[in-house]
């Protein structure tokens, strides 16, 4: 499998390691950056000598996409890997349920890919596994699933800087919050998308679903000075007849300990807890985990809701 990596920089390069773990031949990388274009991948320590261009001028199989969070801005990167041939998966959050968001853009991109006869997959660590598929997975012992509540708890200080800054960490409450209402930091994107995600898995017609996140200040035991931002807590949720049926939350917070949680009540009751997940790595090997099931997949616009083998159904 011949493979491009579109967006180099630090997820764009754990995805190489992955192929090259996986066995995947990276034919090149595309990235606009004048100081990452013209190299090659040897030049950032990755053992191969795949060249790195400004555009996007080889041929393959695969694409994998790591350049934005928001399917609008990225579509046409999707469009050009099409163009040239390539299957696409992608780790932009907002692709990964793109009808939750872009209902029109997302008929436009199915429609193009089937014209084409390749697939696009958006998928990742969170959208895409932790707070979606895996529960979904976890679900399998029941037949019928009354409620499912996960939360991921992550010490954002562990995190890459610019992971750090899109939560506010360090920061006042009201730069935040100016940044937030400016549209230039997100906080977490995807709770929405993930819900949308078990809801269609599992049958679930939702009466709404709702999304938020606040902003957490440091306490006196918090590494950050007490009053900045910790960092942000966030939720995603599903109503249906005024219950919640489906609760998501993320907590990427400084100093705090790092878990995933998983309770599911239904036919059999799943309570399942980690020790925290490498998100970084994580999202890099779960798409390259889903390269093969990409290339052979029907063409057109795809999700992981149509990938997993589990069907449970909310009661």
């Amino acid at each position: 499998m011949d493979a491009v990596i579109y967006g180099f920089g630090p997820i764009g390069r754990l995805i190489a390691e992955c192929c090259l773990k996986k066995g995947i031949n990276i034919v090149g990388a595309v990235d606009i950056n004048p100081e990452i274009a013209g190299k090659r991948l040897s030049d950032f320590g990755i053992d191969s000598d795949a060249p790195i261009r400004s555009r996007l001028v080889f041929g393959g199989d695969i694409a994998f996409l790591s350049t934005g969070s928001f399917l609008d801005k990225i579509f046409p990167q999707i469009v050009e890997c099409l163009d040239r041939g390539f299957n696409v998966i992608s780790t932009c959050e907002t692709l990964s349920f793109p009808e939750f968001r872009y209902p029109e853009l997302s008929k436009k991109l199915d429609s193009i890919a089937k014209e084409k006869g390749k697939t696009i997959l958006g998928s990742g660590i969170n959208p895409g596994f932790l707070l979606d598929s895996l529960i979904i997975t976890l679900s399998a012992t029941s037949v019928r699933v009354d409620s499912i509540k996960a939360v991921r708890c992550i010490d954002a200080l562990k995190k890459r800087e610019s992971f750090q800054h899109k939560v506010g960490v360090g920061k006042e409450r009201s730069e935040v919050e100016k940044l937030l209402e400016e549209g230039k930091i997100t906080g977490h994107v995807g709770y929405g998308e993930s819900v949308a995600l078990i809801c269609e898995a599992m049958n679930l017609k939702p009466d709404e679903i709702v999304e938020g996140q606040e902003i957490v200040l440091a306490t006196k035991d918090c590494p950050i000075e007490e009053g900045k931002v910790a960092g942000m807590k966030g939720w995603g949720v599903a109503l249906k007849d005024g219950r919640e049926k489906v609760r998501i939350e993320f907590h990427s917070i400084a100093g705090s300990e790092e878990y995933e949680e998983v309770y599911v009540k239904g036919d059999d009751e799943v309570k399942w807890k980690s020790t925290g997940t490498k998100g970084d790595l994580g999202t890099a090997a779960v798409i390259v985990n889903l390269a093969e099931t990409v290339v052979d997949y029907r063409a057109g616009l795809i999700k992981m809701s149509d990938v997993i083998p589990f069907k449970p159904h909310f009661s």
